[in-house]
């Protein structure tokens, strides 16, 4: 989604509506503020994770709680999420399957004679009642989340693990994939030759720290989403483990060993 600051009124107050899981908003001339809602499209407990961008702007988010059943009243209370946004992830995770209101504010650096842009990133991910902490998050997957995932991701691949690395101030750390085989991506693109005499595609995945995933010999079966701007992890197993179990697959993706 596209949004252009109005000339004449550079001050205004934007409001949306967004009833879709994942996407962006790119807020060009931004100048004033955005009255964001998200709507869950599942019931149950759910987390909201964003991450926004500036070019020649400050940016303050902060999210609305209604203090009545009346939102439209305006009785809220605000909790400053960050001050000064640019390129930081933050969540709010929620037991229930309410709107989310976010307000954006743009503060114009005007001794800058570039034009403001933001970008924002957002993603909604129905919560496991289950997972109660980040040890939760990396257990590893049984066989009929395996095959789940291999039929729901965005992406499912054949690939061996070259290196682990944690990401500075981050409590995330990246897996650099070499891909044998793509089985299924959503998007074009996702994995890339970093040199043309590379054998391999090379794929980036990006996991929590805490997981402890560290470098292993052999191939696996991966798959996972992407999710603002990164791809990330749902379930991994080795090939072997995976041929044992293929045989249950029914997907329009499916393959079948050669």
């Amino acid at each position: 989604m596209s949004l252009f600051s109005a000339i004449d009124n550079p001050q205004a107050i934007y409001t949306l509506d967004l009833i879709c899981n994942s996407g962006s908003i790119t807020w060009f001339g931004a100048d004033g503020a955005i009255r964001l809602e998200l709507k869950p499209l599942f019931q149950g407990p759910s987390r909201a994770c964003f991450l926004v961008s500036s070019d020649n702007s400050q940016v303050k988010v902060s999210q609305e709680i209604a203090l009545s059943r009346n939102y439209k009243l305006h009785q809220i209370e605000t909790k400053v999420l960050t001050k000064n946004a640019s390129n930081e992830e933050f969540c709010i995770s929620s037991p229930t399957p309410e709107s989310l209101h976010l307000f954006i504010e743009s503060f114009v650096q005007h001794y800058l004679h570039s034009v403001p842009k933001i970008e924002i990133f957002y993603d909604i991910e129905k919560l496991d009642s289950s997972m109660s902490t980040v040890y939760d998050e990396c257990k590893p997957c049984t066989k009929e989340e395996v095959l789940d995932a291999y039929c729901s991701m965005d992406y499912v691949i054949i690939a061996s693990l070259n290196d682990v690395k944690q990401k500075s101030d981050s409590s995330m750390s990246t897996l650099t994939m070499s891909v044998k085989q793509i089985i299924h991506q959503r998007e074009p693109e996702m994995f890339h030759r970093e040199r043309r005499s590379d054998q391999y595609l090379t794929g980036h995945i990006t996991v929590p720290t805490q997981c402890g995933i560290h470098s292993s010999p052999g191939d696996f079966l991966i798959t996972g989403r992407k999710r603002l701007q990164s791809l990330t992890l749902k379930c991994a197993m080795t090939l072997r483990e995976w041929r044992q179990v293929q045989q249950f697959t029914e997907c329009s993706h499916d393959v079948r060993p050669r």
